[in-house]
């Protein structure tokens, strides 16, 4: 089967290079805005008529003629914009989306080049040649942590984090169907004091903000808030803060990375609960005609889920399980913190702290978030008719373990 697998690496830019991603970056997202205002007001005007890639990639000419400092960013990035928009539509027309929005300054600043014949990777030398920037040298690990590109590259998405700007190059390789995962299946309760809980009671970490960190956050806010708009104070302020969020960002996408790889690696089938984490975060503040209730508590309640990131342990499962021959199943989540994993009696008494769960019916006590993975669990071999040939399998694959242990 064919994969697509993208490396990520940190450039060592020049300040003239540095300046020039800056303003590629700028000349995108300037060119994201204008056409995203030309199809909506083609749709308010005109009635359902949608303005499409062909056409707006057709007038990219004219518009440079018209504003020259457009044509400082390379073509192929522009040409990107365009399609990367065109998908955003259809993903908005199919429902799988909302309606696209205006990029802001300073937020995820990026841009891709599409064309493989327009760069060349030299992991040798460690430099990559990008049109209109030339060579420009990436830093990689030495030993066992470099990182080597699997396949052909398809394309190189260049995007700035905090001080530093990286890419992203992505690989397209063939590789074999990967055989059925042998190991046996588990179940995994997301929370909050516990990022991941494991129905076999082990406790996965994905780290991120500390209390002393969301501290220096709140001061890094109101540095930023108190300077005046368009000084360079601001600015110093502005990439102060950016640097600190994309510190954290990297090393909780570190963690979140350890955690599902070894969870995909080991087990054959991984249960999950269907969290719609977006719904869940949602503010309660309400209007001013109905305000909302208890609206600072849920606040931090968000700021906790997200920084947990559920979604994108999700999003990781969802890929690897695929390369590792296992099987993700994501089942509903309703009263599986309620419900006790041995006699099923569910009850919200049954749960007297944020730890610890015993049941009312048949005094069964265990931590809240083991038993929760258990419920998860049953529910995810209840609902796919191959989870008991899966638990089978794993149960014969540790049994095997055993014996070979047992006769070394």
């Amino acid at each position: 089967m064919k994969i697509l697998k993208g490396h990520r690496f940190r450039l060592d830019l020049n300040e003239a290079q540095a300046g020039l991603c800056a303003r590629t970056a700028g000349i995108c997202r300037f060119l994201w805005n204008l056409a995203l205002e030309q199809r909506s007001m083609a749709w308010r005007q005109e009635g359902r008529h949608r303005v499409g890639w062909a056409a707006q990639d057709a007038e990219l000419k004219s518009l440079k003629e018209a504003a020259p400092w457009i044509a400082e960013a390379p073509h192929h990035c522009l040409q990107q914009t365009l399609k990367d928009l065109d998908r955003a539509f259809q993903n908005f027309f199919a429902k799988r989306a909302s309606y696209p929005t205006f990029r802001k300054k300073f937020q995820k600043d990026s841009f891709r080049f599409p064309d493989a014949k327009q760069f060349l990777v030299d992991e040798a030398g460690l430099r990559v040649k990008l049109p209109k920037l030339g060579q420009v040298p990436y830093r990689n690990g030495k030993g066992r942590n470099a990182l080597k590109l699997d396949g052909m590259a398809k394309s190189i998405t260049v995007s700035r984090e905090g001080r530093h700007w990286f890419m992203s190059v992505l690989c397209e390789s063939e590789v074999p169907e990967p055989l059925a995962n042998a190991g046996g299946p588990v179940g995994l309760d997301l929370g909050v004091a516990q990022a991941i809980t494991t129905s076999t009671g082990e406790h996965l970490l994905v780290l991120g903000r500390t209390r002393a960190e969301d501290r220096r956050l709140a001061r890094l806010q109101r540095n930023l808030g108190r300077k005046k708009k368009g000084s360079k104070n601001r600015g110093k302020a502005r990439r102060d803060l950016a640097e600190f969020q994309a510190r954290i960002a990297r090393r909780r996408r570190d963690s979140i990375h350890k955690a599902t790889t070894k969870l995909a690696k080991n087990h054959g089938l991984i249960v999950i609960e269907d969290l719609q984490v977006k719904g869940m975060t949602a503010s309660t503040a309400g209007t001013l005609e109905a305000p909302g209730r208890n609206v600072r508590a849920k606040a931090g309640l968000n700021r906790v889920i997200l920084d947990k990131a559920w979604a994108e342990i999700r999003r990781q499962l969802g890929y690897k399980t695929l390369w590792s021959g296992s099987r993700l199943v994501a089942v509903h989540p309703a009263y599986t913190s309620q419900r006790c994993s041995r006699c099923g009696h569910t009850e919200a008494g049954n749960r007297p702290s944020q730890e610890k769960f015993a049941c009312l019916a048949c005094a069964h006590t265990e931590n809240a978030d083991v038993n929760a993975a258990n419920n998860i669990l049953a529910a995810g071999l209840a609902a796919t008719t191959d989870g008991l040939v899966v638990a089978a399998c794993g149960a014969m694959a540790s049994a095997g373990r055993r014996n070979r242990n047992s006769a070394a």
